[in-house]
């Protein structure tokens, strides 16, 4: 009795104590949980916390976030919401809402999934229009930014939290939830929702208020983009793969949704180049959105391919061709396939997901791949402003691959009709005027060299036969398609 009678006083406290000085402690709440999970990972300790304030934070989150919709621009229910002191609580409320998320994804564990720590994702339209109000622009940046790594299972990883769970074995509710949040964004950007999101100039000064200037997409905040696109494209990868219940007409009519978007808000697809070069223009800068983003929209491909008939020019319109989205990668890197490799060994991306469903792909579509290749031959030399760094600039390495112990040449089971002389012989592929698609399969041939020399002497961090597998495959098909 005295337990129940000390935990309804605590409750009843600590409820008064946040109406009164509910940001100072939220922020406390914030840390006293960071604290435990991250530093001292006594997780019996969360739960009795959570189970404690799990009422008051719910109660909070209706407070500070209404659920109701006010329609766009609304703002009435955000009491002073273009005052200093208004912005500094959302931002502690918003930093709560991941450090709770992140102990749900970290612990997975239905013992830590309270009522507070499901508002991000079952309760995401309230933040949907945090957006769509007028806060400080920091507020609203700040929201899809914990919007977009609940999405890519990533929340809390910045504080700490470390890497998420799978949602395959999280708590009984999670997969429900993140369907809940993609329902939400999906459902807002069908309501037009995309056309009030801001996207201001970016900084030029570090922590300063200076702003660039000019027509270039690099005057545009690239993190706000890169947010709103991967919430969509995110979202969108959650519909399909419960069930396919997102049909193909409402795939192309998001991703047109969000080509316009970009178009509007300063990303330069300049009459004639190929709206498939939209994703090196936003994400050319960040490796990790970028090979997140190619994921989903070849995922969505996928199941638009299975599900309709539409051609692979009416796919490029709203730039979702995962043919064009790779050759505008490697033009990026200059066809250089030791950044192939990078990628491959390095484990802060997904690329090798991506690389291996993209190779299944390039293989069951050979021909596509050939028709697309020459069509976008004119569209390789992106528009001015683009992420071409790594084209213009020798790479850098993370191992240097061409040392004296492994320079002897070795010809690593090349397929019938590639010989190692052939190889040398069509390395004049590489000048200026190369054909993109000669290029290409060129590139793919020299990871396959190299891999497969590493893994011959176990240098190699994973068993890459899988994917040595496929890499020869495809040279294959470059050999029948040349006779």
């Amino acid at each position: 009795m005295l337990s129940h009678l000390a935990a309804k006083s605590v409750s009843s406290y600590v409820i008064f104590e946040l109406r009164c000085f509910v940001s100072f402690l939220i922020a406390l709440i914030s840390c006293v949980i960071y604290d435990y999970i991250v530093l001292h990972s006594q997780v019996r300790t969360v739960e009795k916390l959570l189970a404690t304030f799990d009422t008051a934070l719910t109660a909070a989150y209706s407070q500070l976030v209404p659920v109701e919709s006010l329609g766009h621009g609304n703002s009435a229910s955000y009491p002073s919401s273009n005052t200093a002191d208004w912005a500094t609580t959302l931002t502690n409320l918003l930093d709560l809402l991941e450090v709770l998320t992140a102990a749900r994804f970290k612990l997975s564990t239905t013992s830590v999934c309270f009522t507070s720590s499901r508002l991000s994702l079952v309760q995401a339209s309230a933040l949907l229009r945090i957006v769509d109000s007028h806060v400080h622009y920091f507020v609203k940046k700040q929201v899809l930014l914990l919007l977009k790594r609940i999405l890519l299972q990533k929340a809390g990883e910045d504080m700490g939290f470390g890497e998420a769970s799978s949602l395959t074995h999280g708590d009984d509710h999670m997969t429900s939830d993140i369907l809940t949040l993609a329902d939400d964004v999906l459902q807002a950007v069908h309501t037009d929702w995309l056309q009030c999101v801001p996207v201001e100039s970016a900084a030029i000064f570090f922590g300063g208020t200076g702003q660039s200037c000019g027509g270039s997409s690099d005057a545009f905040d690239h993190v706000m983009l890169r947010a709103v696109s991967l919430v969509v494209l995110k979202s969108l990868e959650y519909k399909i793969q419960s069930a396919g219940v997102c049909n193909t007409i409402g795939i192309h009519g998001y991703l047109s949704a969000l080509l316009l978007f970009l178009r509007q808000r300063g990303v330069q697809l300049k009459q004639g180049s190929h709206s498939c070069c939209w994703v090196s223009l936003v994400f050319g800068e960040q490796d990790d959105d970028m090979m997140e983003a190619a994921k989903a929209l070849l995922l969505l491909y996928l199941h638009h391919r299975v599900s309709s008939d539409l051609e692979a020019d009416a796919v490029c319109v709203v730039g979702g061709n995962p043919h064009c989205h790779f050759l505008f990668l490697l033009r990026n890197i200059s066809f250089d396939h030791s950044i192939l490799l990078d990628f491959l060994i390095s484990t802060e991306t997904c690329f090798l997901e991506y690389f291996v469903r993209y190779l299944k792909h390039l293989r069951d579509d050979w021909e596509g791949f050939r028709t697309v290749s020459p069509c976008l031959q004119p569209s390789l030399c992106l528009p001015s402003g683009s992420a071409t760094a790594l084209a213009s600039t020798p790479p850098l390495r993370l191992v240097d691959y061409g040392s004296s112990e492994e320079s002897e040449t070795e010809d690593g089971d090349l397929p019938s009709g590639l010989t190692q002389d052939r190889l040398h012989s069509d390395s004049v592929v590489h000048t200026h005027n190369s054909h993109s698609f000669d290029r290409t399969v060129m590139c793919l041939t020299e990871l396959r060299v190299v891999v497969t020399r590493l893994q011959r002497r176990s240098l190699f961090p994973y068993n890459a036969t899988s994917l040595l597998k496929l890499l020869t495959q495809i040279e294959a098909k470059r050999c029948c398609s040349q006779r």
